[in-house]
């Protein structure tokens, strides 16, 4: 092509810049390959920070109408970054508008965190018995299998299993200065749960709605967290004060509604869903539990009858994120302390939908000043 380089390309695609942050895609490193051919085509891989980032199109036409200036035909394929390397773009972001401000992978945008926490989800169902425990559990080993730095708080006062799920139980919690130390699974996981706290794993919890709410609250205010990029949060079931607790005290930015295929699961599912709605807490979308088994055979079968998730999740106006299978093993491993040992793609497909779907989330904009990140503050 007479009169276009490669380094022409590049000179052009330096004046390309990301719109929210002025910082061109060359500096934030979104251009993986660039091959300009004698055919005039020039071919640009361009690398964005995840499947669903809102401004794919903005950055997609402006890297195409840069290289058409050029006189060549623009062939631009779309990639995803890595961790590693959505980490390297987050330093340099950083170093541009201070240790406070994250790179998101939603979009090319600085954002209001918490502390040093990228985004906080809650799982919960508005009732016991439908696996909310397993999905947040299998949530968190799956964002940590992908590379994250993940937590994951039992706000299940009353009824904890996080600790158990993850073979933490008879290990003692420590303090350091006026903060709890989380303990780490073998994953690197870090965990806070009730039971951690109690001579008597099996003894019961015999508190009054103040003394809850306040345990909750500490959980999240009073314990170190530290750097992550996800805080699981397992909700206590129903839509009373320990649910709105954790809506209404702690900065979740969406959560995800586990159901099961029974009438009854659905009907409290919407009374939860509905609650969410009404105290402004985005719902990321529905996981459907316990929807099949497959017998040894290879049938499939329906124990609690033919999944509704679908339909659910369309009645409410939220995404449906998948069905998940009857699975003895994962029940096996969760007794057993083992959780992290379970694998299905079941689960990691419905993780994944979960996290795109988060990561098109703006932080909550109701937290208090000082749990807030302000680009180029430092931090508070």
């Amino acid at each position: 092509m007479a009169g276009v380089s490669r380094e022409a390309v590049l000179d052009a695609l330096s004046r390309v810049q990301d719109p929210e942050l002025g910082m061109s895609v060359l500096e934030l490193r979104m251009i993986k390959s660039i091959e300009v051919g004698q055919d005039g085509v020039v071919k640009v891989v361009l690398a964005l920070t995840t499947e669903a980032c809102p401004l794919t199109e903005t950055l997609k036409h402006d890297v195409e109408a840069a290289i058409s200036e050029l006189g060549g035909k623009p062939s631009v394929e779309l990639t995803v970054m890595t961790k590693q390397e959505l980490d390297e773009v987050t330093a340099l972001v950083r170093k541009r508008y201070g240790d406070g401000a994250t790179y998101t992978t939603s979009s090319s945008i600085p954002v209001f965190g918490h502390g040093d926490i990228m985004k906080i989800l809650a799982v919960g169902s508005g009732k016991g018995g439908v696996g909310k425990s397993l999905m947040a559990a299998m949530t968190a080993v799956e964002l940590r299998r992908a590379g994250f730095d993940v937590g994951i708080l039992d706000a299940d006062i009353t009824g904890a299993s996080v600790s158990e799920a993850f073979g933490l139980g008879g290990m003692e919690v420590v303090a350091e200065g006026n903060k709890i130390v989380p303990l780490q699974t073998k994953s690197g996981i870090k965990a806070i749960s009730m039971n951690l706290f109690m001579d008597n794993p099996e003894g019961a919890v015999i508190w009054r709605g103040p003394l809850v709410t306040k345990a909750i609250q500490q959980f999240y205010s009073d314990v170190a967290w530290g750097k992550l990029h996800y805080l699981i949060i397992d909700m206590p079931p129903g839509t009373s004060d320990a649910a709105i607790t954790v809506f209404q005290s702690l900065p979740v930015d969406g959560v995800v509604v586990v159901s099961s295929p029974q009438g009854v699961a659905n009907l409290i599912v919407g009374k939860f869903i509905n609650m969410a709605k009404t105290v402004k807490v985005p719902v990321i979308g529905l996981v459907e539990n316990m929807a099949y088994a497959r017998c040894p055979c290879g049938d499939v079968i329906y124990p609690f009858g033919h999944p509704s998730g679908q339909e659910t999740a369309e009645k409410h106006g939220i995404p449906f994120l998948g069905e998940l299978p009857v699975d003895s093993r994962a029940a096996e491993l969760m007794d057993a302390g083992h959780i992290e040992d379970y694998a299905s793609r079941e689960f990691q497909e419905a993780v994944n939908r979960i996290r795109l779907q988060a990561q098109m989330l703006h932080p909550s904009n109701r937290l208090r000043r000082d749990w807030q990140l302000q680009v180029g503050d430092g931090g508070s």
